[in-house]
């Protein structure tokens, strides 16, 4: 029972530590035939307002997370571009098939617009876009539309953390990451957690403006980094 309880305390510790978890779920050959691939979701959710509970700032949070999502899609693109040949959102933003597919965003959950234009969700079920979940059909149709080999689905749950040792608040991002190929078959899901570096606040109250909210970004481009040096 007591090695039990150390092992797990010591499992927390390197947790802690490290600043990350990571899972990953291998299918179908981890998609090694893939060459070419598309973005075509990208969502942030400030999970049960944890973001902006507790903040303290003079700029709205949901503003905030508004203005840095844009940039988190550039990142992910430039980081996918180092394992496929990336087809830009800009691309095909207005693409009748890719606009067709979408569903009423019912979800409290953030989309980059681009050229004007926000991204369309593929679901208005919570568990299916933390999942990255997509209809088989609807990977199929996506990947001809757009010419493709696979889609890329990207989910990134922001929220805050505070030690139970020393309670120290910081940023934490939980990211999703799963590919659908043109066969309609998940090939991949990876999901990589990190804690951002900064202290932003003590006891769950925290500082939230336009200085520390690249916490959150940073900490989405080591998961991404993390996910894509893992293909």
């Amino acid at each position: 029972m007591q090695k039990n309880i150390l092992r797990q305390a010591l499992v927390g510790m390197i947790v802690i530590v490290a600043g990350f978890v990571a899972s990953s779920t291998a299918l179908s050959g981890e998609g090694s035939s893939i060459k070419k691939v598309a973005i075509v979701s990208f969502t942030v959710s400030d999970v049960a307002g944890s973001v902006r509970s507790g903040s303290v700032g003079s700029t709205s949070v949901p503003d905030l997370i508004k203005s840095t999502v844009n940039g988190m899609l550039n990142d992910a693109e430039k980081r996918l571009g180092k394992k496929w040949a990336v087809t830009k959102v800009s691309g095909f933003i207005n693409n009748a098939v890719y606009r067709k597919a979408g569903v009423p965003k019912t979800l409290s959950v953030f989309v980059p617009k681009v050229n004007g234009r926000e991204m369309p969700v593929f679901t208005e079920v919570s568990k299916e876009i933390k999942g990255g979940q997509l209809d088989p059909q609807k990977a199929k149709q996506l990947c001809k539309a757009l010419n493709v080999d696979a889609v890329v689905l990207i989910f990134s749950e922001w929220s805050a953390k505070t030690g139970s040792f020393v309670p120290t608040t910081k940023a934490i991002t939980k990211n999703v990451f799963t590919v659908w190929d043109r066969n309609g078959e998940q090939v991949i899901k990876k999901r990589v957690d990190t804690v951002g570096k900064k202290t932003l606040g003590a006891g769950g109250i925290k500082a939230v403006n336009k200085e520390t909210i690249g916490e959150w970004h940073e900490s989405f481009k080591i998961s991404m980094d993390k996910i894509i040096s893992s293909l």
